[in-house]
Order: C-alpha cells, then sequence, then structure tokens
C-alpha cells in the first residue's frame, strides 16, 4: 500500500473517533504528573508560591467533580446535534457534526482537566511531592484551566450553530467542494478508460462487500510496470461491490497471476459506507437528499430546496471547471486506466430528485431551470448536454404535476435558455 493510501485510511479512522483527541489530553495529563514528580525528587528548595497539599487536594476535588459534570453534558450536546442534523437533512450528515473539530475539542478540554484532577489526587496522596512539584502540579492546573476557559468560549457560540439547519447544510457544502480536486474530478493520475470493454483480457474478480473507499493507483501501476501489463480498472470510489463482480481488467491475459491479481483486490479497498473525501457524487447525493426531504409533504420546506439547488449550481460549476484542468487530464499512471466521472452521472444525481419530487412546486420548477440555465452557460460540451436533457426531463415532470395553465407557463419561460448566455465549448 502506497503511503498516501495510509495516510489517508489513517485520517478517515480518526476523523470520526471521538476518542482521540481526549485521550491525547489524558496522556498530556498524566506526563504533566510525572513532570511534578519528576520535579519535586530533584529539587527541595521552596518557591515563591506556598501551597500545602491539603489546599491543593480540595482545588483539585472541586476541579474534578465539575470537569466531568460539563463533560457528559458537552457528549449529550453533540449526541443531539448530531441527531438533530440526521433527523432534518439527511442521516449521513450526523457524521459531520461528529467529525467537527471543535466538537471534539471541547471535550477533550473537560476530560483533561478530569482527568488531569484525579491522576493529582491520588499522587498526592500515595508519593511525596515536595514544595517544587505541588508548583509544578499547580502550574498544570492553571495551563489546564486556561485551555478549559478558551475552548468553553468558543463552545458558547459554536453550540449555539450546532446540529442547525442551516449550519449543516453548510458542512454538507463545504464537504462538497473540498471533494472536488484535480484528481477526484479526474480519474486520479490514471488514463482515461475507454467506454468499450477491452477485448482479450483477464477479469479480476472481487470476494469483498461494500462501497470502494480508495482506489491505489500508485500501488497498482508499480505492479503493472513490475508484470509489464497495463490494468483498467472498471469501478470508482462509491460504487458498490459484491462477491464476483469484476473490478479490473488486465492486459494481456497471461500477464495476470495470482499475486498480481491478490494486489489489485487489495488495491480496491470497500467499507460498509461511503467516505465525503473523494467521493464526489456521495456528497451530491446528501445536497440532494436535504432538498428532497424538504419537498416531503411532512416537511413542506420549498425554500430550503431552492437554497440547495442554488449550493448544487455553484458545486457542479467548480467539479465541471475541475475536471476540465490541465491536473485532472494529466496521466501520471500509464499503465492503469479507469472510467471517468461523467457529467450524466452528476446531473442525474444532483437534480432527479428534485425534478421528481418537486415538480408540483412552481417556485421549485422556476428555479430548478434557472439553475440548469447557468450550468448550460459553462463552456463545458458534455455538461451542456446532460443539462439540457434534465431540462427535458423536468418540463415533463413539472406539466404533468401542475394544474394551473399559468404555473405551467411559468416553468416554460424559466426553461428556455438565455441564449445570449450560451458560450462555445472549446
Amino acid at each position: 500500500m502506497s503511503v498516501s493510501a495510509r495516510i489517508m485510511r489513517l485520517r478517515r479512522f480518526l476523523q470520526y473517533q471521538l476518542w482521540v483527541r481526549p485521550a491525547l489530553a489524558s496522556l498530556f495529563s498524566i506526563f504533566m504528573a510525572g513532570i511534578a514528580f519528576w520535579a519535586g525528587q530533584i529539587s527541595d528548595s521552596a518557591v515563591g508560591l506556598k501551597i500545602d497539599e491539603d489546599s491543593l487536594i480540595t482545588l483539585f476535588t472541586i476541579f474534578a467533580s465539575s470537569m466531568l459534570t460539563v463533560a457528559t453534558f458537552t457528549v449529550s450536546a453533540i449526541v443531539t446535534a448530531a441527531s438533530t442534523a440526521a433527523s432534518t437533512t439527511t442521516p449521513r450528515a450526523a457524521r459531520h457534526v461528529v467529525s467537527d473539530g471543535k466538537a471534539q475539542l471541547v471535550p477533550s478540554a473537560f476530560i483533561a482537566a478530569f482527568i488531569y484532577s484525579f491522576i493529582a489526587i491520588i499522587a498526592l496522596q500515595v508519593v511525596t511531592y515536595g514544595p517544587t512539584g505541588r508548583f509544578v502540579l499547580f502550574a498544570g492546573l492553571v495551563i489546564l484551566v486556561v485551555f478549559v476557559l478558551v475552548s468553553f468560549i468558543n463552545w458558547i457560540d459554536h453550540a449555539m450553530k450546532l446540529g442547525r439547519h442551516s449550519t449543516t447544510i453548510e458542512k454538507l457544502r463545504s464537504a462538497a467542494v473540498q471533494s472536488i480536486t484535480p484528481e477526484s474530478a479526474g480519474t486520479f493520475g490514471a488514463a482515461v478508460a475507454d467506454s468499450g470493454r477491452d477485448t482479450g483480457g483477464a477479469g479480476v474478480v472481487t470476494k469483498n462487500w461494500g462501497y470502494v473507499s480508495t482506489i491505489d493507483v500508485e500501488k497498482l501501476n508499480d505492479a503493472a510496470t513490475e508484470a509489464n501489463c497495463h490494468i483498467r480498472i472498471s469501478v470508482r470510489p462509491g460504487d458498490y461491490l459484491g462477491p464476483g463482480m469484476c473490478v479490473a481488467t488486465v492486459l494481456p491475459v497471461e500477464a495476470l497471476t495470482d499475486e498480481l491479481t491478490t494486489c489489485i483486490v487489495d488495491a480496491v479497498d470497500c467499507d460498509t459506507e461511503r467516505h465525503v473525501d473523494i467521493d464526489i457524487r456521495f456528497n451530491i447525493v446528501n445536497l440532494t437528499e436535504t432538498a428532497d426531504r424538504a419537498l416531503s409533504p411532512g416537511v413542506n420546506d420549498p425554500g430550503t430546496a431552492i437554497y440547495i439547488l442554488n449550493i448544487l449550481a455553484e458545486t457542479i460549476a467548480y467539479w465541471s471547471k475541475a475536471v476540465r484542468s490541465p491536473d485532472a487530464l494529466e496521466v501520471k499512471y500509464a499503465r492503469v486506466s479507469m472510467p471517468a466521472l461523467t457529467a450524466r452521472e452528476i446531473v442525474n444525481d444532483g437534480f432527479t430528485p428534485i425534478a421528481r419530487d418537486g415538480a408540483g412546486a412552481v417556485e421549485v420548477g422556476v428555479r430548478l431551470h434557472k439553475v440548469l440555465n447557468m450550468l448550460g452557460a459553462l463552456p463545458h460540451t458534455a455538461l451542456r448536454v446532460e443539462v439540457a436533457r434534465m431540462a427535458q426531463v423536468a418540463a415533463e415532470l413539472s406539466d404533468a404535476a401542475l394544474v394551473s395553465p399559468a404555473h405551467k407557463a411559468l416553468v416554460a419561460r424559466a426553461r428556455v435558455f438565455d441564449q445570449a448566455r450560451q458560450v462555445s465549448a472549446p
């Protein structure tokens, strides 16, 4: 496995683990208690600040009990915010709340202060620290108090926003934009596979279940170079695999060995869930699901759907720019090819549910066609074709769902492309 693939897996694992930061903060607490004991052993001289053992134990006891209460409350607030985000937008949005940096930092500060106080109380009762050791213990407490106060002040403002509908949508938008890079919009440095299936190749099937989370193109290219062959990957991140499904084709046939088969299967990593860092379609689907939920009869919130349509326009325009960039077209690993992310997939993921479930809302229909007009004005031929196709489908759905001729006329007028804004694609 290449270094970049290992780093990506590690980052994904740590991102959603609430225990990581509290564990690191706890290690700092233990380290400070050890430093205090060491300082007390090497120096018995009095310090300027007189701190007796009983007062220090009392102070630590008060601090430990209060920090444990606040930490419990903070974790409960994070869980509630994640539940709210999942119920108001899309269930997949809960992970964005859990992975929030400030949301993880605040309980870390409280838990670190609790553990430090708890360890200090035990240490003061078991061993003799001396004046210098007690002073170092107190200095460590002062550092943690400052850390807790700064974290708590930031938490007050952050807690008011965490889990709110608008905040969650902004997190979904940010995740979608950040996932669009020249590598993820293109083929991760591999060559673009032909639309037709290669002939004469040997297929490699997987025994795994799950969504494709990572494709280690660098590892595959090294293996193909060593075996003097070409590997055509047939999946992209976000595709679902099951046992017996073909994940790659090796050319020529005689180059495929058991060792190469194992290498290919291991390079196409699967997981039980999709990831937001490189799976562009998954992020677009999350935005679309939020709009689709807002259009349900139980919610009846077309304003949110219109807001999401604007975000989708921005996101897809950003993808259009990235996929046509020189970096996306650059082939770094010539012995590996994989399918490109097509405009049809992007447009279908972004607008099909909204066009279907928002067909009866004239305001949603008008905004949908205006957004499609914006995207149709981009210098991207394939995107313009798919946008025109989606506009036709949306018009048919609206015409069947709307009752008022006046509403139908509004949607029809919005559907007409502004010819003055159309530019020729290169």
